[in-house]
């Protein structure tokens, strides 16, 4: 299943947010897609796939000291139009 994973970290926390993403390991059931960091929005956005919510928890956890974790399932446009 794809999910859209939208992290929004207080500005204090900017350096230790970016050093736990420069280090951290995705559970290996998970195929990250791509990473983003939001310029001046102090957010970061990932893209990825996973069996299922389990991996969510693994891929959050880390973070939930310095800001919030939102991740929702996703599909792309052209999927979405197909099921209409």
């Amino acid at each position: 299943m794809l999910f859209v994973l939208w992290y929004q970290f207080e500005p204090e926390h900017a350096h230790q947010v970016l050093e736990l993403w420069k280090h951290f390991k995705f559970p290996s059931d998970v195929n990250v897609l791509q990473r983003y960091l939001l310029i001046g929005r102090h957010m970061s956005v990932a893209v990825f796939e996973a069996p299922d919510e389990r991996s969510i928890l693994k891929i959050t956890a880390p973070f939930s000291s310095y800001g919030v974790a939102h991740v929702v399932p996703a599909m792309t446009l052209e999927e979405a139009i197909k099921t209409v």
